[in-house]
């Protein structure tokens, strides 16, 4: 494996776990048997629209805009539209985070 991977690619091939009480002998077990991977939660590297999505949302937290509907107005203004091209709603916006911001 490249040591700069963009994304982890054993992701996309694996199954949703489910947490038991007990134990359990997975790979957490062989100290050192796996390489952690910087970026391990993400199954394909990133799209350009989404850097700049969240370039955008780190310059008005930045600025200290942190409400919703300040949020979208921002998002507006800098051109950062949704990734059909349209403007972001409060609604849009708030169901995108709430999909995307796991």
């Amino acid at each position: 494996m490249k040591a700069d991977q963009e994304f982890n690619p054993a992701l996309a091939a694996q199954q949703p776990t489910i947490s038991s009480v007990g134990g359990g002998n997975g790979c957490i077990h062989a100290p050192g048997g796996y390489r952690n991977l910087v970026w391990q939660s993400r199954s394909s590297a990133p799209m350009p629209w989404t850097l700049a999505f969240i370039a955008g949302l780190e310059i008005l937290f930045d600025q200290g805009i942190d409400t919703l509907p300040a949020l979208v107005e921002g998002l507006n203004s800098a051109a950062l539209y949704d990734q059909q091209g349209q403007p972001w709603q409060e609604a849009t916006l708030r169901a995108f985070l709430q999909e995307n911001g796991k």
